[in-house]
């Protein structure tokens, strides 16, 4: 499994922040009129990114949004999972995690930099099998993205 390292927290969904971030939200929606297509209806499409809702991760993006409002220059580094965030379940008394595959269409605003890979490494995981748990994976590869 692959775990990618991101260049910006997210929050929630970004079409709409980035055209107000540079400046085009009415040139945006005019096109978009003039297209005969509903700018409302084209943002509901878009996922929400599946990074985290909550907890540090949430206090480091509104950070980075209020920097970002007010002019400021940054960068802010979090953990891209492909899977983002897991919808839940209770089945047999256990607790079932289903993967949130936010990313199944891809992500328009950012781009892979791949000469930026390097070994991550973050203690592994247990697997369960034949009787036995093991303790596996202490090390995944991390790949830089850049995001606008």
């Amino acid at each position: 499994r692959i775990y990618y390292l991101s260049l910006e927290f997210y929050m929630g969904r970004t079409l709409q922040n980035t055209m107000v971030n540079l400046g085009l939200q009415n040139a945006c929606d005019e096109a978009i009129y003039q297209l005969g297509l509903d700018m409302e209806e084209l943002q509901e499409i878009e996922e929400d990114a599946g990074l985290g809702n909550g907890g540090l991760g949430r206090l480091a993006a509104c950070f980075l949004d209020s920097m970002a409002t007010l002019g400021l220059a940054a960068y802010g580094y979090g953990i891209r999972y492909e899977f983002g965030i897991f919808n839940q379940k209770i089945l047999g008394g256990w607790q079932v995690e289903e993967a949130d595959d936010w990313l199944r269409y891809g992500n328009p605003w950012e781009k892979a930099r791949p000469e930026y890979m390097i070994p991550v490494h973050f203690y592994g995981r247990v697997q369960h099998g034949d009787g036995e748990t093991k303790w596996v994976d202490t090390q995944v590869v991390g790949m830089g993205w850049w995001s606008c």
